[in-house]
Formats: structure tokens, C-alpha cells, sequence
């Protein structure tokens, strides 16, 4: 594992600032909502620096109505934004309900602009030298050919200078291929076929294009690793990534049983604690929250192995405690 020298930030995240309105129940139903910043990447920002991580974030906000909104909660969630420049358009919002208890329901009411001005430029030789470990998703790739090259810039100049890489497939069809020029002229149902082929493409290449530059890689099971891999044993999902990678440290999450964690020739399972009788379980982005935790942990200078119980617990911690970036757990939380 790849050592960690004193530097300004624990953890460099590049990603999309979203606006998240979340209700109980039916989303369609519902006439009340509560309002926050959200969006994957986001809350693994917010998760490390709620432990205690020095985090900074490389994204764009749009001078829409919610641009002071989701600066100041930024700011107030401990990240740092002087990596955060101001564009124009508008910034993507979302819904989200707990309508069906074991699974998230979205609903992607505005996809924004915002995140098509995060570009290569603002990835600077600095920048990357101040961090511990650099961060993005697929979710962020979805974009724009733009960002997937912001994306590739920031791994490869972290890569180059032996500072840690971390990085979620976090498989979300419906993000991508949304150009117009990409669409087929035939019916719905063979549209929505072909967008959904070729959004898997899509995703399989911006990850076969960074895999050999990372360090920690994230993967949800069985899902997520039968559509990249035609895999869906975590144990077997390490092994094809250790043929490919073989330092790298493998984290297969499992939803409610947990993960499985393999690094340097070893495979260990961490079974999630499971609610109190009569707690009621919300996954809404609690993949992000374990992401964030798990980081925080890697930069503290746990092992991948002892960052994999943590990052359990938080997981547990946010799930109990529902939607909502203030729902994420602080070092006091954790440690009563």
C-alpha cells in the first residue's frame, strides 16, 4: 500500500454537486420534502471530513437560485471549495423516497449543467501533490467526454507521483448515453435497449481506461460486478482484479451482508451489523457513506482491513439515520 506523506488533505474528491429533496413514502404522493446537497460523490467528501479528514473538492456550481445554498453547506460540512469554481446554467437536482424500505427510489428531475464545466484545467500538478488520495466515480464519467478526460488527467498525474488513487464504477445506466446524436431511430422499447448496451460500454471503458492506475477500487456485488464482469462472487471478483492489478485493494460491497476486502494476497469478509428491532433501514447513498469512511480510514493510516469494519459501522450508522448528508456519523458518533 502506498505510503501517505504529510500533506494538506487527506482525501481529493472530483465530482457533481446535486440537490437532493427527500420525502417519506411515495415520491409522486408526497407534498413535503426536506432539501440538502447530495449526489454520490458529495457525500463521500462529506462522510471523511465529518470523521475528521482534511477533504477538498474539485467540482462547479452554477449561479442558479441554489448556489449559495449548496456552497454554504459544503462549507459547512467541513470540505474545503477553493477547488469549486462558479459557472453558469443550472445545478442537477433529484428526488429520492423510501417508498420500497430495501432499496433507494429516485427520480432524476433535472439533470443540471453545472458538471460540464468541471474540465481538465482545473486539475493542476498542486492541486494533486497536496492530497493523500485522489477520488471519482463513473458518476462523474457519465458526464461528457470532458470529464472523463478530468477524470483520466487526475489519476494519472496521482499515479505518476506514487499518491493513492480511489475509484467506484457506481453503475447508474440511466446517466449515460444521454446525447441526442447517440440516439437510434426505431421504438421506444429498442431505444431504451440500445441506450442501455451502450451505456454499459460506455462504462466498461472509462473503467478499463483507469483500472491500471488505481489503488483502492470500489464494486458493489452481484449487480454491479455481473454487468462489468459476468462476475458475481466477490471472492471471484477480486481474483479477476487481482489478475489484472495485482496491489490493487479490492473492496466488494455486498449491501446487507457487508463486503469483502482483499489486499496484498488476502480476502477477508466483514458481515454488516444489522439494525435494533424496530430501526428502519434507508440505503440511500449508504454505498458513499462506506466509500468515505473507508478513505478517511486509509489516510489515517488504518489497514484496508481495519478501514473495512469502520467503514461497516458508518454505513450502519447512516442507513439507521435515513437521507441527508447531516445524518452521516462524526468521530463522537462512531466512537460511543
Amino acid at each position: 500500500m502506498k505510503t501517505a506523506y504529510n500533506r494538506n488533505f487527506n482525501l481529493l474528491v472530483i465530482g457533481e454537486c446535486l440537490v437532493e429533496f427527500e420525502c417519506d413514502g411515495n415520491i409522486i404522493e408526497s407534498e413535503t420534502f426536506r432539501k440538502d446537497i447530495g449526489g454520490a460523490d458529495i457525500v463521500v467528501a462529506a462522510a471523511a471530513a465529518r470523521l475528521g479528514s482534511k477533504v477538498q473538492l474539485v467540482s462547479a456550481i452554477a449561479r442558479d437560485p441554489f448556489h449559495s445554498f449548496i456552497h454554504e453547506r459544503l462549507i459547512s460540512q467541513g470540505i474545503d471549495t477553493g477547488s469549486v469554481v462558479s459557472c453558469q446554467g443550472y445545478n442537477g437536482v433529484y428526488f429520492t423516497g423510501s417508498r420500497y424500505p430495501e432499496q433507494r427510489e429516485y427520480l432524476a428531475h433535472h439533470p443540471g449543467t453545472a458538471n460540464r464545466f468541471i474540465a481538465p484545467s482545473l486539475i493542476s500538478d498542486e492541486l494533486i501533490d497536496n492530497c493523500k488520495i485522489v477520488y471519482a466515480s463513473s458518476e462523474l464519467q457519465s458526464v461528457s467526454r470532458e470529464t472523463r478526460r478530468t477524470v483520466f488527467k487526475a489519476f494519472h498525474l496521482a499515479h505518476s507521483r506514487n499518491i493513492m488513487v480511489a475509484y467506484d464504477p457506481n453503475l447508474r445506466l440511466m446517466r449515460w448515453s444521454l446525447d441526442e446524436e447517440h440516439e437510434c431511430q426505431c421504438s421506444d422499447t429498442k431505444r431504451r435497449l440500445h441506450k442501455t448496451r451502450q451505456g454499459l460500454d460506455e462504462a466498461r471503458e472509462c473503467l478499463w481506461n483507469v483500472l491500471s492506475l488505481v489503488d483502492v477500487v470500489f464494486l458493489s456485488s452481484p449487480e454491479e460486478s455481473m454487468a462489468l464482469f459476468g462476475l458475481e462472487r466477490p471472492f471471484e471478483v477480486i481474483g479477476y482484479l487481482w489478475d489484472r492489478n495485482s496491489n490493487i485493494i479490492a473492496v466488494v460491497k455486498t449491501g446487507a451482508n457487508g463486503c469483502v476486502v482483499g489486499y496484498d494476497g488476502k480476502i477477508e469478509s466483514f458481515l454488516q451489523p444489522t439494525p435494533h428491532a424496530g430501526e428502519r433501514f434507508t440505503p440511500t447513498l449508504v454505498g458513499s457513506a462506506f466509500n468515505g469512511s473507508f478513505l478517511h480510514a486509509i489516510a489515517c493510516g488504518y489497514s484496508p482491513f481495519e478501514a473495512a469494519a469502520l467503514a461497516n459501522s458508518v454505513a450502519l450508522y447512516k442507513g439507521i439515520k435515513g437521507g441527508g448528508i447531516d445524518s452521516l456519523p462524526t468521530e463522537a458518533d462512531i466512537n460511543t
